[in-house]
């Protein structure tokens, strides 16, 4: 569906680890985040308002039995790209305002 930016993880008592992803799609205006369970394909309805935490730990509870240690860590190549391109960005601005000041 789109890019993963963050993953929440919880483990079932037997120690498998199960994850559900939030993904966001730069098709869209504005960028559009969803929620994937990377097992089952689970996705709830964008008309949902809960939380995305809750709706990741419910499913994973319910759905794969994973009750313990729900964590939730941002993708490292995201966080990567956002570190790079926002202070590029910020940089360009000024030297647009500075431009058009003269």
């Amino acid at each position: 569906m789109g890019a993963p930016i963050r993953h929440y993880t919880a483990t079932t008592p037997g120690g498998e680890v199960f994850t559900a992803n939030v993904e966001r799609d730069f098709r869209y205006d504005p960028y559009r985040d969803f929620l994937v369970c990377a097992h089952c394909g689970w996705s709830p309805s964008l008309l949902t308002t809960g939380k995305t935490i809750d709706m990741a730990g419910e499913h994973l509870a319910s759905a794969h039995g994973a009750v313990h240690g729900l964590s939730q860590q941002e993708n490292e190549s995201f966080r990567k790209a956002r570190l790079i391109v926002l202070p590029i960005a910020a940089v360009l601005l000024i030297g647009l305002f500075v431009c058009l000041r003269s």
